[in-house]
């Protein structure tokens, strides 16, 4: 998954120390104005050591994503179909989750790295949503459309931030729409 190999012989010490650096910046929303220096500094690493474990500003988020990857609500999600717990686990996923995505969806215009993030992001989102919907029996091009905007990030933020509504709400409002669309 790494666009560029990382190096052997390195400490899993400081490259979790430079992940969870990396988070932080994500969750303070300066990532993108820093510098891979600046993260590096933020762990407590050199510049070298970031460098040889994640080769660049896209190899780091590479790693972001592959944290994702180990999020139980997502582990749990892949193991579902049913419609309604799974629209709970990728719920449980984005508000896990939330302030660090934000800040890469808001910099994808503008940051190749988080732009292939959320790009793959969503390529996974609707490979899992392909394989919910052949386990209902449903295995149509409409039937995704209408799911992948329901299950959106951008629609869990719309329900969560600009409308309020309680992570429970937005379950619920997004249960609701999705059973009426594929009339289950």
């Amino acid at each position: 998954m790494f666009m560029y190999a990382p190096r052997r012989n390195r400490s899993s010490a400081s490259r979790e120390r430079i992940l969870d650096a990396e988070r932080v910046l994500l969750e303070e929303g300066a990532f993108h104005e820093t510098t891979v220096e600046e993260v590096a500094e933020r762990a407590g690493v050199s510049r070298a050591t970031l460098y040889g474990h994640f080769g660049s500003r896209l190899g780091l988020v590479d790693a972001m994503c592959e944290s994702f990857d180990a999020n139980p609500a997502l582990v749990a999600l892949r193991e579902t179909t049913d419609l309604d717990l799974w629209i709970a686990r990728v719920v449980d996923f984005w508000s896990t989750e939330e302030n660090v995505l934000a800040q890469l969806y808001g910099a994808a215009a503008v940051d190749a790295a988080a732009r292939d993030l959320v790009e793959r992001q969503t390529r996974d989102r609707h490979g899992e949503l392909e394989a919910l919907l052949r386990a209902v029996g449903r295995d149509d091009g409409d039937a995704l459309a209408s799911l992948a905007l329901l299950t959106s990030f951008e629609a869990y933020l719309e329900l969560r931030r600009r409308l309020g509504k309680s992570k429970r709400q937005v379950v619920a409002v997004l249960q609701r729409n999705a059973r009426a669309l594929l009339a289950v």
